[in-house]
């Protein structure tokens, strides 16, 4: 019985769908079970898909650049010959209008191993809603394109190909510094097999580069000879020219009964117009995700802030004095482990911080698991973005499991290692906005939990140092210049309120300001 490739468990949680970034394999080949056969993008990590099974490669339902939801399967692997059946699949029903589907990602179509054409536009009028918006950019008329998706869909790339066989250009750089870094497909390729991508690009820019530079790259290299490696989601350069010529007849007849299409081409027509002085940047996958997630829980939970003073001597203290022996066991001791350590206390102190709402009750979670808000390299822009890895069961570890943990997370968000399963299970977050300089933010709460800490810059402060009465005058007080540090725990109202929260800061502050070296 043939197997569905499905990649819900590798989205994370809150991602509707993924970026097909590379396919590794092609209709018709043998895969071993646990093979790299597709690499994924999400909102915020790229992934590497293995094949669950072992036979072969039956159907690749969605092409490279397409965006395939997170529940339908995205290919099928079985016995050769096997019939394919993709009851999962997200087919779009040939007699529902065209507008039903206006806000799906992606359409595969009615589906089996045994069809034999190919539908043109006019035959079909079927294209992805992907598609469809790359053709309103690029100012291509989808009837004159021949689908190669499942069933003849016309697919991101059939559009890009039409593109370019239109006005013969190659792609376009990214601009400013990004011009030069490529495309991470484009490293991973390179890096497997040793290609130096200066050699390949040339004088052109590195963003432009793509795999199949590479793979010609390596054949060349390897063979000795000069050779283009077709690729396989393309239609060759004429194709497009040619389909326009056979089909435009057939389209023309259909014309009234195919709107999307005409509905892409008019959007087309009235783009974003930056004024004097104005550039318009379209927004990244991550920073959509960023702005709905936000709104979302901004909409959603009625979020209070407040602020505690923390001193930091102590801990200042004790990192100082161990800092060389966690270096020993291969361990940076970063004030950061601190704060974790301290919020696991806090949660300890006040489980209802360690929570979830739902409007039938609230759900108290028994581990700790912390993830830390962490943010990503500015463009030229001045934009980023926002990633947040999770230390799992943080309360069943001491100093050093914690530190070893923030460690390792960090070095793989830094090489963009992170997986979907690093990022999921947060039961509550820390956003570490201090080591930018900031001494006091609002944090927002990462839904469904209920809470988020927030740490301010550690910096000197004048403290009055009280001998007696903390608000009376007294000949014994004193002013002291003490590392300080502002924390700002923003919580849903619905779970906590002033004196719950409060509770839950003060057990922080005490856990911070008792270390003892």
């Amino acid at each position: 019985m043939a197997t569905e490739l499905i990649i819900a468990e590798v989205a994370g949680e809150g991602a509707d769908d993924v970026t097909i970034s590379a396919w590794m394999v092609n209709e018709g080949d043998q895969v071993n079970e646990g093979d790299v056969i597709l690499e994924v993008a999400t909102d915020k990590v790229d992934q590497e898909i293995e094949s669950p099974v072992s036979g072969t490669v039956l159907k690749i339902l969605y092409g490279e650049g397409e965006i395939a939801p997170t529940t339908v399967a995205v290919a099928v692997i079985g016995e050769p010959g096997e019939q394919v059946e993709t009851g999962s699949a997200a087919a779009p029903q040939e007699s529902a209008p065209q507008e039903e589907s206006d806000d799906a990602e992606a359409d595969t179509g009615s589906l089996t191993a045994q069809s034999p054409t190919t539908p043109t536009p006019a035959e079909g009028g079927k294209a992805t809603p992907v598609a469809q918006r790359v053709a309103a950019d690029k100012g291509v008329s989808l009837a004159g394109i021949t689908g190669t998706g499942p069933g003849g869909q016309i697919t991101k790339n059939d559009v890009l190909s039409a593109a370019k066989a239109d006005d013969g250009s190659a792609p376009e750089a990214l601009p400013g510094r990004l011009a030069q870094v490529p495309a991470l497909a484009v490293q991973r390729l390179a890096a497997d097999h040793n290609v130096n991508l200066e050699d390949v690009a040339g004088d052109r820019p590195m963003s432009t580069l793509t795999r199949y530079d590479v793979l010609n790259f390596i054949e060349s290299r390897d063979t000795g000879t000069e050779v283009t490696v077709e690729p396989r989601f393309l239609l060759p350069r004429e194709a497009p020219r040619k389909a326009a010529a056979t089909s435009a007849p057939a389209a023309a007849g259909t014309a009234g009964k195919t709107e999307r299409p005409a509905k892409a081409a008019e959007k087309s027509k009235a783009p974003v117009q930056p004024g004097a002085g104005e550039e318009f940047i379209k927004h990244t996958r991550m920073r959509a995700a960023i702005a709905k997630n936000t709104s979302s829980s901004l909409f959603s939970a009625p979020h209070v802030t407040t602020m505690w003073d923390v001193a930091m001597a102590n801990v200042i203290a004790h990192r100082k004095a161990n800092k060389r022996e966690f270096a020993k066991q291969g361990v940076n001791l970063t004030i950061t482990a601190y704060f974790i350590a301290a919020i696991v206390d806090g949660l300890r102190a006040v489980p209802a911080a360690n929570a979830s709402w739902s409007d039938e009750g609230v759900t108290i979670k028994r581990t700790y698991n912390i993830g830390m808000a962490t943010a990503l390299p500015m463009d030229e822009y001045g934009m980023g973005g926002l990633i947040v890895p999770v230390i799992k069961n943080a309360g069943e570890m001491n100093l050093l499991g914690i530190a070893r943990q923030v460690n390792e997370l960090a070095e793989r968000a830094r090489a963009g290692k992170l997986t979907a399963d690093d990022l999921a299970g947060g039961t509550f977050t820390l956003s570490n906005y201090g080591t930018s300089g900031s001494r006091f933010q609002t944090p927002v709460i990462v839904q469904p939990q209920v809470g988020i800490l927030g740490v301010g810059a550690i910096e000197k402060r004048p403290v009055v140092v009280s001998q007696g009465h903390p608000l009376e005058a007294n000949t014994g007080d004193y002013m002291a210049f003490l590392p300080m540090t502002t924390l700002g725990f923003s919580y849903d109202h619905r779970v906590l309120d002033g004196a719950t929260a409060d509770a839950f800061c003060a057990a922080v502050k005490q856990a911070l300001e008792s270390w003892s070296a």
